[in-house]
């Protein structure tokens, strides 16, 4: 999957996504390689790797038009 396919999905589907990764042994960074991204551009994205599971932020900045389900 790339990170546009990724933000085609709703927002519980991003996260669980992400998190299903986590849950198959990969690491974050490897999460990130596979998507064709890094941690900084996710990060822009609304995605934060905290306390061992991806996060999506309520309020995404100005590099997401779609807005979240959140906000």
């Amino acid at each position: 999957m790339t990170i546009d396919e990724l933000l085609e999905l709703s927002d519980a589907e991003q996260k669980e996504f992400l998190n299903a990764c986590l849950s198959e042994g990969k690491t974050p960074e490897e999460i990130y390689e596979a998507l064709g991204s890094d941690k900084r551009e996710m990060a822009l994205l609304g995605y934060f790797y905290v306390k061992g599971e991806f996060m999506i932020k309520p309020t995404r900045g100005y590099a997401r038009t779609k807005p979240t389900d959140l906000g």
